[in-house]
């Protein structure tokens, strides 16, 4: 089970970048994130979305880090996700199978965020061949859905011996690289993902400029 390691390593890195470090994700730094991934943790409810307020989520994740600037606080917060929730909450029982299938991709995804948001992003890491694998194992799902609405097909290598159509196509382009970027790019994190697109040059330009938006 990779989850609780990717956990433990995502905290060691919001303990080492402090509240106000930059992220991947546009307008948040770590603060917001370890809001993000306290209430996504404890009180996942919270954050599910509302038609009559589609916002809601993105206020209570802004209100919650407006109260973490100061390191104590945000400490608290991170110790917090860290410890996970306590007898009396329902999320106890993620666990096991439940607990990668749920959170694996999306703290791998984070770390990420920490680790390579700023001026001077971190290189990317070497994870053991299993963990891998089980990543590309459970991008897979949500490739379909990222690539549903390119203009051409999609298939991702992986260098080696892995592929996998993501979206079918008349013209397809490859999208080149290890999981971890795979799932990067697949997450939104385009311009920090480590992958090579090619196929013709039409089809290129056509999912370049897809992927832009």
């Amino acid at each position: 089970m990779w989850s609780p390691r990717e956990k433990s390593a995502l905290v060691e890195s919001l303990r080492k970048a402090g509240p106000t470090a930059p992220t991947l994700c546009e307008g948040w730094q770590t603060r917001h994130l370890a809001a993000h991934l306290l209430l996504r943790g404890q009180e996942p409810w919270r954050l599910t979305p509302r038609p009559w307020a589609p916002d809601a989520a993105d206020r209570l994740i802004d209100d919650v880090a407006d109260g973490l600037r100061e390191r104590a606080a945000y400490t608290d917060a991170v110790e917090t996700f860290a410890a996970g929730p306590d007898g009396a909450n329902p999320m106890r029982l993620v666990r096991g199978r439940a607990d990668e299938a749920m959170n694996l991709l999306e703290y791998v995804v984070h770390h990420e965020d920490v680790r390579r948001g700023g001026a001077e992003p971190l290189p990317p890491r070497e994870l053991p061949a299993s963990m891998l694998d089980d990543i590309w194992r459970r991008l897979g799902q949500f490739s379909t859905f990222a690539f549903r609405s390119a203009p051409v097909g999609v298939v991702q290598v992986v260098p080696g011996n892995r592929r996998r159509r993501a979206r079918a196509g008349a013209v397809s382009v490859a999208l080149t690289g290890g999981p971890v970027e795979q799932t990067l790019f697949a997450m939104g994190r385009r311009g920090a993902a480590q992958v090579q697109v090619t196929g013709t040059p039409d089809a290129v330009a056509a999912f370049e400029a897809w992927a832009a938006h």
